[in-house]
């Protein structure tokens, strides 16, 4: 070898052990604090979450004391919470590798509220490698509240978005659910529809068979190469493409969230017209992600309500579970290993929701499904968006005055998608787009403006930031 080639070499990796040896940058402090100031707590509901978050995860747990404080309630007799208070001051844990506590504010049964109590949860201490944040006290009231102007950080998860996200602007409140703990959504309408989790990357492809014992594996030859997101992704790359990748986007449900394109057919009142599905439940969070595994459904109509048939790909014999319509919830949400569980939050208790999602890649056979971190999916029950550009006018600078120029246009689930943030790719990493903002208008009519401030934390994907404000309350 050259020998100037030879000392350049040793020279790089003299500096680089030398700078291997220097102690990492030092990590900002890891802060605890509550998700909000204030919040509230409408006469039709019974409790309220109130989440303690960390700024990233630990390896330790983080123990908190919060104190809680009414000048005109007593606890135990007009509310209590979980954990339980001792002499009005409650200890909570935050496990280690994990960024987030809650405790459960529950008003006692029989109880009539005016609407303006409240209740002061403060934190007063903690325990472990953190230090109290500057939101270290939340007022609840007893009635529900339009909150003008918030911050959030959303709890996606981090890196591998374990989870998915709803999130309420007027109440200036998230919810974060494990993605991974249900399978199936089905719809309330009058119609008889069955959304897939998109957000584990679920796919559904249906047989010409409609005897769920008679299915086996034998039916599903072939299947591994083409039923799932990465199948379809290995599949667009190679010369020619399989003739069976235009037919890939029928196995999930329209990215728009039009329900009469859904991977499963309406479910028909005629029983024999139901056929059986081979279903890819997706992956799960994980370095590599979890393979959530593969199971043969049927699904039939149970007088207004729906019945799951659903089973391995080879068992002989299947479970069934039953599930009621709820019309104060747009879906009722169904695993297949637990049942009934709660997902999305009732149809106008939130407007947006951050999540991995199935969304769909025009390719030049035409669109196909392609998995995306950090789409933002807005509330098709009367939740309306636009997209304004800082060329048009500034964040700061956009009023009231101005909505009444807006033009909303046509709306789908997917309409901010992710138009918030550049893609990855040979141009870098994901990042921010600081050139727009967003209009919301709720259910309530209730306008706010929006803008996306971060797209990680710590450089940590799958924790998100956002800002907004209040344009215009609702009648």
């Amino acid at each position: 070898m050259n020998n100037k080639l030879t000392h350049a070499l040793i020279t790089c990796c003299l500096l680089f052990s030398l700078s291997s040896c220097e102690d990492d940058p030092k990590l900002p402090d890891n802060l605890v604090e509550f998700e909000a100031e204030v919040a509230g707590i409408s006469e039709d509901e019974e409790s309220l979450p109130i989440n303690i978050n960390l700024s990233r995860e630990t390896s330790s747990p983080v123990a908190v004391t919060v104190s809680v404080t009414s000048s005109t309630l007593q606890y135990g007799t007009d509310f209590t919470t979980a954990p339980e208070a001792v002499s009005n001051v409650i200890s909570v844990v935050i496990p280690e590798n994990e960024s987030q506590a809650t405790i459960v504010l529950t008003k006692v049964a029989g109880v009539g509220f005016v609407g303006d109590e409240q209740v002061v949860f403060s934190i007063t201490s903690v325990d472990g490698p953190s230090v109290i944040g500057m939101v270290s006290q939340i007022t609840v009231t007893f009635s529900e509240i339009t909150v003008t102007n918030g911050e959030m950080n959303i709890q996606g998860g981090g890196p591998t978005y374990p989870n998915k996200v709803f999130i309420d602007l007027s109440a200036n409140r998230q919810t974060a659910i494990d993605r991974t703990t249900w399978d199936f959504g089905f719809s309330s309408g009058t119609d008889f529809r069955v959304i897939l989790n998109s957000s584990n990357g679920m796919m559904a492809r249906g047989l010409d068979e409609t005897d769920l014992n008679a299915v086996t594996a034998a039916d599903t030859v072939g299947f591994g190469e083409q039923l799932s997101v990465s199948a379809v992704f290995a599949a667009i790359n190679m010369d020619p493409t399989p003739d069976w990748v235009p037919t890939a986007i029928t196995w999930i449900d329209d990215p728009t969230g039009n329900l009469a394109n859904t991977a499963i057919a309406s479910v028909s009142a005629t029983e024999s017209e139901n056929k059986v599905y081979i279903v890819n439940k997706g992956d799960g969070p994980g370095t590599p992600a979890t393979e959530l595994g593969w199971k043969k459904i049927r699904i039939l109509r149970n007088g207004t309500g729906y019945t799951l048939q659903h089973a391995d790909i080879a068992a002989t014999t299947f479970s069934e579970i039953q599930i009621t319509k709820d019309t104060e919830f747009a879906f009722q949400y169904v695993s297949m290993a637990t049942g009934a569980v709660d997902v999305e939050p009732a149809t106008d208790r939130w407007d947006l929701a951050w999540t991995g999602f199935t969304n769909a890649f025009n390719f030049v056979t035409g669109p196909v499904p392609y998995y995306f971190q950090d789409i933002i999916l807005q509330n098709t029950a009367g939740v309306q968006t636009v997209q304004i550009l800082n060329t048009v006018k500034e964040y700061e600078e956009f009023t009231e005055a101005d909505v009444a120029t807006l033009d909303f246009g046509v709306q789908s689930q997917v309409k901010i998608g992710s138009s918030w943030r550049n893609g990855g790719g040979p141009g870098g990493p994901p990042s921010l787009k600081t050139d727009r903002f967003y209009v919301i208008k709720d259910a309530d009519e209730n306008v706010y403006k929006l803008k996306f401030t971060a797209l990680t934390q710590e450089g940590e994907r799958g924790r998100p930031a956002i800002e907004f404000a209040l344009l215009q309350a609702g009648e």
